[in-house]
């Protein structure tokens, strides 16, 4: 690699780890341009030439900080559907809990962008996050036909973003965060579940109804 690239790249890692660092920081619902190239120690105008927008720069912490670390949700070891749900919500639960005061400040930051697209895009990086996993289900056959992957994929990140807001802006604890994505989950896929699979899911729902709030 070229010295101009490492100091592309050196520039963009300072760049993110600044917003970062301000999301976190939160004195304010958003932080402005300037303020970001004065933490990351570069000029203006770099922000915009190596990313084009703050909704970019938004959107890479996002990528990199959460959806780059839940990347392992083939069907698992398991051919269980009920299995793999516990897994995954469990997988979910421990990576945004482990920094759910950066992750509280994120959704803060990116509603206060006002931008339907930044937010847009931000749904498809879990859209993307959840449908392969979906299609190996269909293809092991735990999981029916009568939707597509694609379509499964976008219920479930509405489904796990709407348990993360309600849980980490209510500061729950990581388990009750676990036990509502593990229940969306459930309800969500246990009416294109096999047969065989029903049972199983039903009981699950049952547990987890008996410990809920």
């Amino acid at each position: 690699m070229s010295t101009r690239e490492l100091q592309k790249n050196a520039r963009r890692r300072a760049i993110l780890d600044a917003a970062r660092s301000l999301i976190l920081d939160g004195k304010d619902r958003d932080f402005s341009m300037p303020t970001l190239a004065a933490k990351a120690g570069v000029s203006l105008v770099t922000p915009y030439n190596l990313f084009g927008s703050k909704s970019s720069i938004l959107l890479e912490v996002v990528r990199e900080d959460i959806f780059d670390q839940v990347t392992d949700m083939d069907p698992l070891s398991s051919l269980s559907l009920a299995d793999w749900i516990g897994d995954l919500s469990r997988k979910l639960a421990r990576v945004y809990y482990r920094n759910r005061h950066f992750y509280r400040r994120m959704i803060v930051t990116l509603v206060a962008q006002e931008s339907a697209d930044s937010q847009r895009l931000a749904l498809e990086f879990s859209y993307r996050m959840f449908e392969l996993p979906l299609k190996r289900l269909q293809e092991h056959g735990a999981l029916s036909l009568t939707a597509s992957s694609a379509s499964l994929a976008r219920h479930l990140a509405h489904s796990v973003s709407g348990s993360l807001q309600h849980r980490l802006m209510e500061r729950g604890t990581e388990d009750r965060l676990r036990q509502e994505i593990e229940m969306g989950l459930l309800l969500l896929l246990a009416g294109i579940c096999s047969d065989t699979e029903r049972q199983n899911l039903r009981d699950r729902m049952s547990d987890l109804s008996a410990t809920a709030d």
